[in-house]
């Protein structure tokens, strides 16, 4: 298994002059720092985690030494992360992948969970999400829409003028099996999306699976997890998933 940490925009919305993936916590940690302990909780090996890159690589670079598998997405300006998964699938073979935005913090316990999920595209929900969204400033600009049957994602992505018919919140990480990788190469079209639509975001993708067929399934809980798009949210955070 290899996980990516989906790490190569700026965060305008933080106004740093670095990723905010390196925003130094008061202890010093930060939140690339604390999702490398959290994959290696879980069993994954230096060799195993990879990091796309684009704004600040060399930053990213020096403070986790080097050590890690850097894909750069050379057009991060322009792009969204669907150019960074698509950089990566094209050099990855014969793994499960989990993708995990570098801009949030979970507990490892409940990536272990995701770890243990047989389907081949599993993602991670949290049902119990409203609450904590509430506390943003103008929270009703954020909301998505996610509806669930069973465990099986319908629709999500969509902007939504009201929390009503949200059945959960879509957190960041996901599982693509092997098969599923390997179903993505051999599939041309797919591909050829891929590339033309390096401005997607991630929900897009997903639910342009959903319609052509793919099953997107749920690990949904209430999870223990912080997003951070501004700088109030780092000032905010407790520190309370680890």
């Amino acid at each position: 298994m290899k996980a990516i940490i989906l790490c190569a925009g700026k965060g305008r919305r933080t106004g740093l002059k670095v990723p905010k993936c390196l925003y130094k916590f008061s202890d010093g940690s930060t939140l690339l720092g604390k999702n490398i302990n959290n994959l290696k909780k879980c069993g994954f090996k230096d060799a195993n985690i990879i990091l796309a890159t684009g704004f600040c690589e060399s930053l990213i670079k020096r403070y986790t030494l080097n050590k890690f598998i850097y894909i750069k997405n050379k057009k991060f300006e322009s792009t969204n992360m669907i150019y960074s998964l698509n950089e990566v699938i094209k050099r990855i073979k014969g793994a499960d992948l989990y993708l995990i935005y570098a801009d949030i913090l979970y507990n490892f316990k409940d990536l272990k969970k995701l770890i243990s999920s047989r389907k081949d595209i599993t993602t991670m929900v949290d049902v119990d999400w409203l609450k904590k969204w509430k506390q943003k400033k103008n929270y009703i600009d954020d909301l998505e829409s996610l509806k669930m049957k069973k465990n099986e994602i319908i629709s999500l992505g969509q902007k939504v003028k009201n929390s009503k018919n949200i059945h959960g919140r879509f957190v960041g990480i996901t599982k693509i099996s092997k098969k599923t990788i390997n179903h993505f190469k051999k599939e041309k079209k797919l591909i050829l999306e891929l590339k033309l639509n390096s401005n997607l975001d991630f929900t897009s993708f997903l639910m342009n699976l959903i319609k052509k067929g793919y099953t997107v399934n749920t690990l949904k809980k209430k999870i223990n997890w912080n997003e951070f798009d501004t700088k109030k949210d780092f000032l905010d955070y407790q520190g309370n998933t680890n």
